[in-house]
């Protein structure tokens, strides 16, 4: 038993590109367009040589009324009409007269010899003083008719009705209406054919800012662009401003990955440097610390893979205490410079809170304070406060040899360091202006009043 297959759907016989579909509408709906049109000027032109026909046939008709006479009860008419048609045999145009209600003709004009139209006529109507109008078929012939009934009062008053009828081979008007349609259809088909190469040329015409799209994201597949430059119409302003989002985000992805991983290699120093000293002399302080700091590098792992893949800003996290934070940096750090003798002051709120990632607080204080044991002298201060209620300020001092001006630049840059007798990645820094800029923040390098390098940080 063989399987039936289904009949093709409509979105199966269309083109599958949207030039084609366009192309496609266009070549269906033009013909039937033209077609609608040609149909309804050839009806109006033949409705309007019908009208003029009557309009000539009364004519005709009122004339052959003037010059008709009533004596002697009997109706005359002249041998010679004014018409010059009805005078000639055969010429196309005829006139009869008929009494009312009789069919044989009471008088007919010269050109209606022969004609077996009017030899006979049955009445079309027996109201007076209207003409009535139509066609009418003989030996495969066709006829305009025009009948008229009139009333014609002898001396006494008395009425005779007469029915006049004119006749007209409809050979003139089908030879008018042949030959404009033969124009018609020519000159619609003409037009079709040119419309249709317009459309043709308007359609490439729409369509090249999309190629141009199209080009575009094949050079940044190949690494010939990096994002979407050209000048584009307002209808793809909005797909190629997303395309160019999601290209840019893309590109800062890579760039949060291989910055996060230096940035966690980084971060892991110092609990390894503690790690390593608290190995060297197992004391029981020392196996505590040990354990904390494992603990830290589970953290900052946990931390630093999170800051992949999420934006570190968030207004709505729980509130962390500054104080408690700085006091926890400075004992560890402590310990990894045991060997150096450094005083630290810290002046701060109590109730001062860091609305954010607690991780993001640590790796900015412990950053910006590792820095000041290694490159300051023997006195370190940090300090913080709030400004106008919303912005929190951080500001780590020492009494080092400091940093030149010109180089504060070159320091908040990824792997650039200003002192490089001392052991270090130069991402310390770098690390800190990225977090702070995470949250609208920013970072400010100056002279510091004990002498050293004074580093402020808002958040």
């Amino acid at each position: 038993m063989t399987k039936q297959s289904k009949p093709p759907t409509l979105n199966k016989l269309l083109p599958t590109s949207i030039r084609g579909r366009l192309l496609a509408a266009s070549l269906l709906l033009l013909p039937l367009f033209c077609g609608l049109l040609g149909l309804s000027l050839d009806r109006a032109f033949s409705n309007s040589l019908r009208t003029g026909e009557q309009a000539q046939l009364t004519l005709h008709t009122y004339a052959l009324l003037a010059a008709a006479e009533f004596e002697e009860q009997q109706l005359w008419l002249p041998e010679q009409l004014t018409e010059v048609r009805l005078n000639q045999p055969s010429s196309g145009l005829f006139a009869a007269v008929y009494p009312t209600g009789k069919t044989l003709p009471l008088w007919y004009s010269e050109s209606a010899v022969g004609q077996p139209a009017l030899t006979t006529w049955n009445s079309r109507g027996e109201q007076y003083g209207k003409p009535i109008f139509g066609e009418l078929e003989q030996d495969g012939s066709t006829y305009f008719y025009l009948q008229y009934n009139v009333y014609w009062e002898d001396s006494n008053g008395t009425p005779h009705p007469f029915q006049f009828v004119m006749l007209e081979s409809d050979q003139s008007i089908a030879k008018q209406l042949n030959t404009y349609r033969h124009n018609l259809w020519g000159w619609l088909s003409a037009i079709a054919v040119v419309i249709t190469v317009l459309q043709l040329l308007i359609v490439r015409w729409g369509l090249k800012p999309i190629r141009q799209v199209s080009n575009d994201l094949e050079k940044i597949q190949t690494g010939q662009k990096h994002s979407l430059e050209g000048q584009y119409p307002r209808e793809l302003k909005q797909l190629t401003n997303s395309i160019n989002t999601l290209i840019s985000n893309e590109q800062e992805q890579r760039t949060r990955y291989k910055n996060t991983l230096t940035d966690l290699a980084h971060s892991l120093k110092t609990p390894l440097t503690i790690m390593q000293g608290s190995l060297q002399t197992p004391k029981e302080e020392d196996k505590q610390a040990l354990e904390q700091q494992i603990c830290r590098m589970d953290q900052i792992i946990s931390h630093q893979l999170k800051r992949t893949v999420n934006p570190p800003s968030n207004p709505f996290a729980a509130a962390v205490s500054v104080k408690e934070s700085c006091d926890s940096v400075v004992a560890a750090l402590k310990k990894v410079y045991r060997d150096k003798k450094v005083s630290v002051s810290i002046t701060m709120p109590q109730h001062l809170t860091f609305r954010g990632d607690k991780g993001d607080l640590l790796e900015i204080l412990g950053n910006l304070i590792d820095n000041a044991f290694k490159y300051g002298g023997d006195t370190i201060r940090i300090t913080g406060a709030t400004q106008s209620s919303q912005k929190l300020v951080i500001t780590v001092e020492d009494n080092g040899p400091g940093v030149n001006s010109e180089h504060y630049a070159q320091l908040l840059k990824r792997g650039e360091r200003a002192d490089t007798s001392k052991p270090g990645q130069g991402i310390g820094l770098s690390v800190v202006a990225d977090i702070v800029s995470g949250y609208r923040g920013g970072i400010e390098l100056t002279r510091a009043p004990l002498g050293g390098l004074s580093v402020t940080v808002q958040l």
